[in-house]
């Protein structure tokens, strides 16, 4: 229910449902945000403006905390705020992909996790992620069994236009064929519902030589300083205390069933961190700088800037993947680390032998217990 504020010289408030304002309030704070950015923002959001004096108030019915040190990482915040009818042109998809892609798929996009750089016979975790370059903005990251597979890149780009309900005016990718479905489905979706942008000033993709993940790899750094571990280093405890076996299918699949979930629970941590943190000032940067990237994401015009995602209905998306579906097989192919079958035999393992939840710190101690007790089996 609206809680209605009483009057006063501006006219009557009407404010949000509480459990919404809390939330606002809540994001505000992790955003780092002064009293007047946050007047602001309640304006934006809410259509609700009120002074500092009532800010305070609202803020301390809340139990909103009054700053968060941005030194410390996601672990620490969520800590402290536990409480916290459009038809699809299949054929011009299809068009686009064989014309640009007509020899198939060779992906050649490493993480720094992947097989290549753990060298432990054949396991590795990739992945895969987009970053908004005007706000600094995490999109997504997310662990993938095979990044050479332009399928699995496709699905995954379809979960982006899920989770943002539309798609950015512009996508920069790796020069590579791994983008070829990526390509394909925001080409289809900028000429359905952004007609008349001009592609020759706004291309729908721009396409960039390079070996690197560039989304990832410029994040590594802050991921271990702010997460308190390398992720290559720990998953390399394997090889270096002699826990896997490069030769060992059971390894192979166990490791699988370990390493991808926690390596994808420690980027989820990451992102949040990321995107709640604040930008370093760079006066000279034609972008902002001194920013807290989702902030910017949310409220672009009170930076200067503009939204520029367009939206795309949630129809269209379920159609796509239906296409893509039929091309290069289900997401859940594509996505999925080990067996229905292997999943519930280390699932039973797990349980028979009253093992803790798995975290990175007892991760290597469960492989080796399980892998003994299903290797007697």
């Amino acid at each position: 229910m609206p809680n209605p504020a009483g009057k006063n010289g501006y006219g009557r408030k009407v404010y949000p449902a509480d459990d919404v304002l809390r939330a606002s309030l809540k994001e505000y704070v992790l955003c780092n945000l002064s009293q007047a950015e946050k007047l602001a923002r309640l304006q934006d959001d809410h259509g609700l403006s009120i002074g500092t004096t009532k800010l305070n108030q609202l803020e301390r019915k809340f139990e909103i905390p009054s700053d968060l040190a941005q030194r410390n990482g996601p672990l620490y915040i969520k800590g402290k705020l536990k409480d916290q009818g459009v038809m699809v042109p299949r054929d011009t998809v299809r068009e686009i992909m064989h014309e640009h892609y007509p020899a198939g798929f060779d992906q050649r996009f490493p993480g720094s996790i992947a097989s290549q750089a753990l060298k432990m016979g054949g396991v590795g975790i990739s992945i895969y992620g987009w970053k908004d370059k005007w706000t600094s903005t995490i999109l997504m990251l997310s662990v993938v069994p095979d990044c050479r597979s332009a399928g699995a890149i496709g699905h995954l780009y379809l979960d982006l236009v899920e989770h943002l309900e539309g798609i950015p005016l512009q996508v920069t990718v790796d020069k590579g064929s791994e983008t070829g479905w990526q390509y394909a489905l925001h080409q289809a979706l900028r000429d359905m519902f952004a007609s008349e942008v001009d592609q020759r000033i706004y291309p729908p993709l721009v396409v960039l030589k390079s070996v690197h993940n560039t989304v990832i790899e410029g994040f590594w750094h802050w991921l271990r300083e702010k997460m308190g571990f390398s992720l290559r280093e720990h998953l390399l405890r394997g090889k270096s205390e002699h826990r896997f076996s490069p030769s060992s299918v059971l390894h192979h699949h166990l490791f699988n069933w370990i390493f991808p979930s926690l390596v994808q629970s420690a980027l989820d941590d990451f992102c949040f961190w990321w995107n709640h943190h604040q930008i370093r000032q760079q006066p000279e940067k034609d972008m902002p700088s001194g920013h807290t990237p989702i902030d910017a994401l949310k409220h672009p015009k009170l930076l200067g800037g503009l939204d520029c995602r367009i939206p795309v209905p949630s129809e269209v998306i379920t159609e796509l993947r239906a296409l893509l579906t039929e091309q290069v097989g289900s997401r859940e192919t594509h996505m999925t680390w080990v067996s229905d079958d292997f999943v519930a035999h280390a699932n039973d393992t797990h349980r028979e032998l009253n093992l803790p939840i798995i975290t990175f710190e007892n991760s290597w101690d469960i492989f080796t217990r399980m892998a003994d007790a299903m290797e007697d089996l």
